[in-house]
Parts: C-alpha cells; structure tokens; sequence
C-alpha cells in the first residue's frame, strides 16, 4: 500500500482530542547519550509539539517512552529527559518511576485535565524488548494493565514504527487510535521520496546498528530505491572486510568479540548481488597519536572514521546525486578527530535535496552547519530507510487494523 493511501486511512490526533479524555501517547525521545547526558535532543524538541498540542486541549496526558536497550550504556531513566520536556512546553510535567504497578495506576487514575504523566522507561518492562504479532502484544500485562485507564491511544513514535513492541502495535489492538503529528509529517514527506523509485536518490549509510542498517539496504536495492548505497561508520567497515578480506589476527580477534563474523558474510552476499551499486571505503581513520589515515589493507585496529580518499569519493556520488539520504555518522562523531568524514559529506549533501535521519546523523547535521538546510530531518534511524524501502511497518499495519475496528 503507498503511503498516500495509508495516510487517508489513518485517523490524526484531532480526532482524539477532548477534554477531560485520557490519552496514551507512545513518543520516540530515545537519544543520544554520554555519560549519562543527553547530548542531542531533538527527538525531544519534535515531539513537545505533540504534548503541548494534547495538553492545551485538555487532555490528561500518559507518555509512553524508551531510552536505550537493556545492557547498552545509553539505557536509563526517562528522569533525565523530564527537564528537557519542560523546557520546551514551558511547563512543568509528571515524572513516575514506575511503568505498570499501583503508582503509576494511581497517578494515571488521578490526572488532571492539560496534565502530563512521564512513565518510566518502558524497555525496563522484559515484554517491551521482544516482538511479537500485534494480537500477542495486546494481551501483555503493558497494555492490560494501561488500556483500560485510559480513553484513546496515541502513535507519535516513528522511530520505532518498524518494531513490532507492545507499546507500539499492542494498545492499537484494543482501543481506538491515532497518529500523532510527528508521525503524520514522516509519512507525508518520505511519500514524496517513495514516488521517485531510485532516480538520483543516493543513500549514505553509516552508524553501528549492522543487522538492522544491512536488512533496510538490501530491501532498498531489492525494490530499486536507491541508485547507489555508499557505506560507513562501523557498517562500512564490516562491508570492507567482506569487499576485501582485510583480516589480521589482531582485527579478527576485534571482530570476532564483537560478534560480527556473521554480518561480514551478510554483506559478502549483499555486494555479490548489487556490487555495483555498493560503495565501501578503501581507507579509514584510526587513533594513534592522534588521528591518521591508513588504506583498508594497513588496519590493525578498528577503525573511528572513513579516510579522506573514501570523503573524496563519497563527495563525487553525491555530486551525481539529486536526492541525498544520510542514514547514520561515517564515524565517530562525538569526538572531533573522527567527525570529519560526516561532516564534510553532510555539507556536500546539503547542497541536493538532503533528508536526515537518526539521532546520531541529526546531532552531526548540527555540527555541520546544514540542518536548516535540509528537506526533511528524520526523528528516526533505520525505521527512516525501512519505510522508504516499502517494509511494512508493523505500527502502521496495527494502525490500520484500529482505524477498521473502531471507526473514530
């Protein structure tokens, strides 16, 4: 089904407003994180439209949210984005540390009309973290113990569309529901991108998300969306080994701990196939004393950015380019000496019709001087490039299911 048609199927949250009515509203404020700060909070900036938008109607507000994944160090409480939210609706919000238990019942049965209730992370749930179809989500104790607390269910949360999570696909099941506006907006603008199929759209993909960033390429060049894909950041890298083999016993070892050995004949598959869509880079960035560039065949360690013959290359695909989508940093960003390949690449780009996406590539647009410059800026990563491929998106379909069931 083609965008277009889904968002004519799909009711938006004016038709869940009312005063005095509980909504659920699932966002995506998951962002980037050092040392416990939030480092980037634009994913919090977009979605305070939504929450002001719901409050100043007089709904009683539950927001539902993640940070990080169990394990990962980016996994915390949602207590740290609570000053962010009030900053940006200037006003002050609720904050529980608790997510389905008597407190967090309790403050929900206890809102006031144009209040705002922040639960706790909701990946500290174990349910949270595992997919399931949509009928399996509607019966975790998630969406048990909070649907019938509250009235409408809000999805504003395209970041993670592509997950099929209760809090994403399970509430749709048994309540009537909505899109919000951020979500809305994604839709409507990747549309336009949809229709072109391929024709001078170019993708660069970069971050560390392997498994996701390879299954959401190889549908996009199954599909004949992207002319050309030119890879980075620690993807790039596993698609390196797999173009060349370039293996020392001390890399090995690098990749081997890092459980990428089984990405590495991913992508060997993926280049045999559309190889020459593919470009990976043929130097990279290391720290030794600083930063230097070494060719792929010289590295002995894992690599923090792409060196400057690959920019050059990159530079010269986006010159031939008229739709440019950055999906992920070529390196790491957070530290300046690693930040020059995504950089200079962001600002090539923002000289075609550039469309952002994912936290990290929003945080490195910034530093690069061209957000403002953009056509779209994406609030999500890999579901950005999945939806353009034309995946289904599980939170669209339980979306569609709802609006079917409940008419609103």
């Amino acid at each position: 089904m083609l965008l277009n048609e889904v968002l004519n199927q799909l009711p938006n949250i004016n038709k869940c407003l009312e005063k005095g009515k509980k909504l659920i509203i699932r966002i995506d404020i998951n962002s980037p994180i050092i040392n416990g700060k939030i480092i980037d909070d634009y994913r919090i900036r977009a979605h305070s439209y939504t929450l002001r938008l719901a409050s100043d109607a007089g709904a009683r507000i539950v927001v539902l949210a993640h940070q990080g994944r169990p394990g990962q160090d980016d996994f915390t409480s949602l207590e740290v984005h609570k000053p962010y939210i009030e900053k940006y609706l200037e006003r002050p919000i609720k904050f529980v540390d608790d997510i389905i238990g008597p407190e967090a019942r309790r403050q929900i049965k206890e809102l006031k009309d144009g209040e705002i209730l922040l639960l706790e992370n909701v990946r500290m749930l174990s349910e949270e973290v595992i997919e399931k179809i949509p009928e399996a989500q509607a019966e975790t104790m998630l969406v048990k113990k909070l649907a019938p607390l509250a009235d409408y269910y809000v999805f504003d949360g395209f970041a993670v569309a592509h997950r099929s999570q209760p809090s994403v696909v399970g509430f749709p099941m048994v309540m009537p529901s909505c899109m919000g506006p951020v979500f809305e907006k994604e839709l409507r603008a990747l549309s336009v991108v949809f229709e072109k199929r391929g024709k001078g759209v170019v993708l660069l993909a970069g971050g560390a998300k392997i498994p996701d960033t390879i299954k959401a390429v190889e549908q996009l060049l199954k599909n004949g969306f992207v002319e050309k894909v030119a890879f980075g950041g620690l993807v790039g890298f596993i698609f390196t080994v797999a173009k060349h083999g370039v293996l020392n016993a001390a890399l090995k070892q690098e990749v081997e701990k890092g459980g990428y050995l089984p990405y590495v004949e991913r992508a060997r598959q993926l280049l045999s196939k559309y190889g020459e869509k593919i470009e990976v880079p043929v130097d990279f960035a290391v720290s030794q004393n600083g930063r230097i560039d070494v060719d792929a065949f010289s590295l002995t360690q894992q690599p923090l950015d792409i060196g400057k013959s690959t920019t050059i290359r990159y530079k010269e695909v986006i010159d031939q380019a008229e739709v440019v989508i950055f999906s992920g940093p070529m390196g790491y960003v957070e530290d300046e000496r690693f930040a020059t390949g995504t950089l200079e690449l962001l600002r090539a780009a923002a000289k075609k019709k550039l469309i952002l996406g994912g936290g990290h590539t929003i945080l490195a647009a910034e530093k690069a001087g061209v957000i403002d410059k953009a056509f779209h800026v994406s609030t999500g990563g890999r579901a950005f490039i999945s939806t353009i491929g034309g995946e289904e998106m599980p939170a669209v379909k339980a979306l569609l299911t709802s609006a079917a069931k409940f008419r609103l």
